[in-house]
């Protein structure tokens, strides 16, 4: 067999040699191609994957934490023992959120600005502020273009 193949390359001339050489170049490029890219493909699906699961992983300790705490009192009951605004940082803190703005506003009220959140993170934990007795009067909930959210609301304490 290669023999043949030896008589068929030797019978080429130059230019033939040539166009079989950049045609044999050419056909493995295209081979690489066809196994490299669904390889990375693959990857980056994989990446995604694990991001979404850490964000997952996040968000289930941080209701596991909610869950395990002992509901001595309610959270706007809390809130009555220290101002608002501290009690908004303190459980802001506690799951990850960092407000911007913190304002409070006369009794009972508060004005807040976070930047950046995820926005499972965020609405579970406005949830969990409504669980608590708070109300949201207004909010304000803007994409960016990283697939995070930004907020700005204004809270009060509430009856449950």
């Amino acid at each position: 067999m290669t023999d043949k193949l030896k008589n068929w390359w030797n019978g080429l001339s130059l230019r033939e040699r040539w166009l079989v050489g950049v045609a044999g170049v050419l056909a493995l490029g295209v081979l690489i191609w066809g196994l490299a890219r669904p390889a990375v493909a693959g990857f980056i699906d994989l990446e995604s994957q694990h991001r979404a699961a850490i964000e997952r992983e996040g968000r289930v300790k941080a209701k596991v934490q909610l869950l395990g705490r002992t509901p001595a009192k309610s959270g706007a009951a809390a809130a009555e023992a220290q101002a608002i605004d501290q009690y908004l940082a303190q459980s802001a803190g506690e799951i990850g959120l960092t407000l911007d703005r913190n304002e409070a506003r006369g009794a009972g009220q508060a004005t807040i600005a976070i930047a950046t959140a995820k926005t499972p993170v965020l609405i579970d934990w406005l949830a969990s502020l409504e669980a608590q007795g708070f109300v949201v009067d207004q909010m304000t909930i803007t994409p960016a273009a990283d697939g995070t959210v930004g907020l700005t609301a204004e809270l009060r304490k509430g009856g449950r």
